[in-house]
């Protein structure tokens, strides 16, 4: 039977073996070569954008995250104010005198490193200053996190007028303290009636 014979499948065997192996060979390199590529032109492009795209951050009580908008005021011992708490006098960083008011804030990206606080505090007796307030107006609060040289950071400082000589005569009195922080087109406001400390033996050390 020369039909069955090996010498005669030869040729045939052969022929289907080189017909079908290049096509398997080229579905795995195409594979392989269109994976390699996409990982390496990904990775580089979202590793640029989230470098880019961090954020910048705030500093000095400011939460940006807040769910929503809020004031808080703290006197330089941690205390929060509000109606009857004490605010002490202090010595500033600059060797004034101030009643300290340290904010938590929050809830709005200000898109600046400064917000703008607004004070009206008066005292019986002591509305003494120019715009006849026992201290007033405008306050830029600086919440960025760079390091800069200079500046008092972290309070909005109350200032008693330069007209009053001895800070010991309002030590005990009331100070009806507004303020007001804008945010996003919304003014946050705090009020209260707080008792001032003043007492003789710290006035009379002097600020340094």
């Amino acid at each position: 039977m020369r039909l069955d014979s090996p010498l005669t499948l030869l040729p045939t065997i052969l022929a289907c073996a080189l017909a079908c192996t290049p096509e398997a060979a080229t579905t795995t390199d195409q594979s392989t070569s269109s994976t390699t590529e996409g990982t390496t032109s990904t990775s580089p492009t979202t590793t640029d954008d989230a470098t880019t795209d961090a954020p910048v951050g705030y500093c000095w009580g400011l939460d940006d995250d807040a769910p929503a908008p809020f004031l808080e005021l703290y006197d330089h011992q941690g205390n929060q104010l509000g109606d009857g708490v004490t605010l002490p006098l202090e010595c500033g960083a600059q060797g004034l005198w101030m009643f300290g008011l340290y904010p938590k804030f929050g809830g709005w990206d200000p898109k600046s490193d400064s917000v703008t606080f607004t004070l009206t505090v008066d005292v019986e007796g002591f509305d003494i200053n120019p715009a006849g307030h026992f201290f007033s107006g405008d306050v830029d609060y600086y919440v960025g996190c760079e390091e800069l040289d200079g500046g008092v950071f972290g309070v909005v400082p109350l200032l008693p007028p330069d007209e009053l000589a001895d800070l010991s005569m309002v030590d005990g009195l009331t100070a009806n303290v507004h303020v007001e922080l804008h945010a996003s087109g919304q003014t946050l406001p705090f009020d209260a009636m707080m008792p001032l400390s003043a007492p003789t033996e710290l006035t009379q050390k002097g600020c340094l």
